[in-house]
């Protein structure tokens, strides 16, 4: 069963197409030359300010067993290698929206409304039939405006979470020096009073010698002295 189950992946991994260079497969013939080159100068701009790459698959007609969505998600697979990446679909000859999905590395470090909201705006600006160059490049700008907003909030919340670690830390560093300085002067006083209470006063024999008085008395020492 596993051999099948392997066989079927190694199938489906063949059937699709290799990375574009310039992250741009235009089979549906949207993009003229001068958009296109205009879309790859601005997606590589994009990746350099987010790390994020962006992919365009364009195809003239997919087959009814072949939808955008599990389309979409085998180029990003393939093409995403793991990192952060989003893969746009379109089916010129399909009545349904392109399909765009976003890999696990930026849903990691985004919100789930951040994330759709910035799908739903970019999706949009394609609802047309057939899309046309026009709304294929809005569509597509809008949805790098979206991101790019998306990785500076992210880092935005990196940066607060760091903050906060340095102040807890800080503060966790302090607790402890105070709670050191505690016990040292609480084991100082304890062995002060163990010193104390050890100390032996030992008084040593001492013969007196008989004195006039009473029983059990101090005594009385008589002085007499004679004058010269």
């Amino acid at each position: 069963m596993n051999w099948i189950v392997t066989w079927i992946s190694m199938t489906a991994a063949a059937a699709l197409p290799t990375v574009p260079a310039d992250g741009i497969r235009d089979d549906a013939r949207i993009f003229g030359d001068a958009s296109r080159q205009q879309l790859i100068q601005e997606m590589k701009t994009f990746h350099e300010n987010t790390g994020v790459r962006l992919f365009i698959d364009t195809n003239t007609y997919l087959e009814a067993t072949d939808s955008t969505s599990d389309r979409a998600r085998g180029l990003l697979q393939s093409w995403g290698e793991d990192g952060a990446a989003v893969v746009v679909c379109i089916d010129r000859a399909s009545q349904a929206l392109p399909s765009i999905v976003v890999s696990d590395a930026i849903w990691e470090r985004s919100t789930t409304l951040e994330i759709m909201t910035a799908i739903r705006a970019a999706a949009e600006k394609m609802g047309s039939r057939p899309i046309t160059e026009s709304e294929a490049m809005e569509g597509v700008t809008v949805l790098m405006q979206e991101l790019k907003h998306i990785a500076m909030l992210a880092r935005t919340r990196d940066q607060v979470f760091r903050r906060q670690d340095i102040i807890i830390a800080a503060a966790f560093g302090a607790l402890l020096l105070l709670g050191s300085g505690i016990i040292a002067v609480v084991v100082k006083k304890l062995r002060s009073r163990e010193a104390t209470l050890a100390e032996q006063h030992l008084f040593p024999d001492i013969e007196v010698g008989q004195r006039f008085g009473a029983p059990n008395g101090g005594g009385v020492i008589v002085e007499i002295t004679y004058r010269k």
